[in-house]
């Protein structure tokens, strides 16, 4: 249970005496830098921005989700000489907390002269710090972080977690720049803004075609850098809109689906595994629901079935008509990676206490960010096999080789596979 300082419990005991005060309704709380709980924040313009802050303020709003999944500290973005406090805030804000995730908006420094972006920053590791010593003033749940920033804001999370990377303090669980501004700014020709020597968090970088294309590329060596370095970074580009879409109620395209790509790759920050996780896309995200839609309505009828595990391969392949004598049951996901498998076991094949379970996979694992290899492949399969002997020791697995495709060398399925033999040879032996 979260604990909550006096002065907030204050406030929301009194408000249940307010007229025309609803139990339940999304409020907002202020605070200083520093945990000190104050009336209203700034205050924006009839054009949804705020033009000028002098005093930095927290903004706090809470998820009411039965599993929350963290806080997300957030910063919007304007240039450095507004903010957005509706598209790039509030309506943000209400879209974690939809997805499970309490806020902690940063109404930064802007319209500050000279040494305006010195001063955001400044702003942001207080913020940073305090709620990361302090979640109790704040109210807010800590078992996992998020950095997140719009344009500008983009620009401050990267700054921000280099700085902190800088100084050995532990970076956030994951970090999402949302068509982050000024990343292809150079100093004596080398990149201003780099990422940790040692990325431990998650990148994940929202981006639009007709976006700036500096901008663009910009964001593209920033993820490069960061893969480069051994960190998790995805890229993801989509073809509608231009910059500043925000959490607009009105996104039309491939680009109304980006709140569902955010919540997707949010939601499998504690997935188990190593390497990819499904392709991110508008498209698989709605497929894997529908096919997960499916395999519950399905699963009373597959008890007991020989289950097939896999990609578009498997989800293609009439097994019923493959194998007509046979119960079985096709769990297979196009686009699925064996990460994105082995997250599913539980609910898509031990549930229903298979007879037996034949498993094809690894080829999107070669084409996805990060680039999958050989031996993440021979991991996620390893942890699979360790989980259904824990949970069903006697169940028989097939594994079937990877097949050879267009998108990955054939010295590369060669030596997926190898890794895969020797993997299983090894659990075998330590079993």
């Amino acid at each position: 249970m979260r604990k909550i300082n006096f002065n907030v419990l204050v406030c929301v005991f009194f408000l249940a005496f307010i007229p025309g005060a609803k139990a339940g309704t999304a409020t907002n709380e202020w605070f200083s830098l520093f945990g000190v709980p104050l009336p209203a924040g700034n205050m924006a313009g009839k054009d949804g921005l705020v033009h000028r802050i002098e005093t930095p303020i927290l903004r706090v709003t809470r998820s009411a989700a039965m599993k929350p999944g963290g806080t997300v500290l957030l910063f919007p973005g304007g240039g450095y000489q507004v903010l957005d406090l509706v598209n790039e805030g509030q309506r943000t804000a209400q879209k974690l907390n939809d997805f499970g995730f309490d806020v902690v908006l940063l109404e930064y420094q802007i319209a500050s002269g000279p040494k305006t972006r010195d001063c955001a920053l400044t702003n942001a590791l207080d913020a940073w710090r305090f709620l990361k010593a302090h979640p109790d003033i704040l109210g807010i749940h800590s078992q996992r972080s998020v950095v997140m920033g719009y344009s500008a804001g983009g620009h401050l999370a990267a700054r921000m977690v280099q700085a902190i990377s800088d100084s050995a303090e532990t970076q956030p669980d994951d970090l999402v720049l949302v068509y982050p501004a000024y990343l292809d700014e150079t100093a004596d020709l080398l990149r201003k803004i780099q990422p940790p020597a040692h990325p431990a968090s998650r990148l994940f970088v929202i981006m639009t075609t007709n976006d700036r294309p500096a901008w663009i590329t910009g964001a593209h060596e920033y993820v490069n850098s960061w893969l480069k370095a051994g960190g998790y970074a995805v890229f993801q580009s989509f073809a509608d809109g231009s910059h500043g879409f925000g959490m607009a109620p009105d996104l039309k395209g491939d680009l109304a689906q980006w709140p569902q790509v955010l919540n997707y790759f949010l939601e499998k920050g504690p997935a188990p595994g190593v390497g990819p996780f499904n392709t991110v896309l508008p498209w698989f995200v709605g497929h894997e629901q529908d096919r997960k839609a499916s395999f519950q309505k399905h699963a009373p009828d597959d008890q007991g079935a020989i289950v097939f595990l896999g990609d578009s391969i498997t989800e293609k392949w009439d097994v019923s008509a493959a194998f007509p004598k046979l119960k079985v049951a096709n769990r297979g996901i196009a686009g699925d990676t064996t990460r994105g498998m082995l997250a599913r076991l539980d609910d898509s094949v031990l549930n229903l206490h298979p007879k037996a379970v034949v498993f094809l996979g690894g080829i999107n694992d070669l084409s996805c960010q990060p680039r999958g290899t050989p031996e993440t492949i021979a991991a996620n399969l390893n942890a699979i096999l360790l989980q259904i002997h824990k949970t069903a020791p006697a169940t028989p697995v097939l594994i079937l080789e990877t097949l050879p495709s267009k998108g990955a060398p054939a010295t590369t399925v060669q030596a997926v596979n190898a890794a895969v033999k020797k993997g299983v040879a090894d659990f075998l032996n330590a079993s």
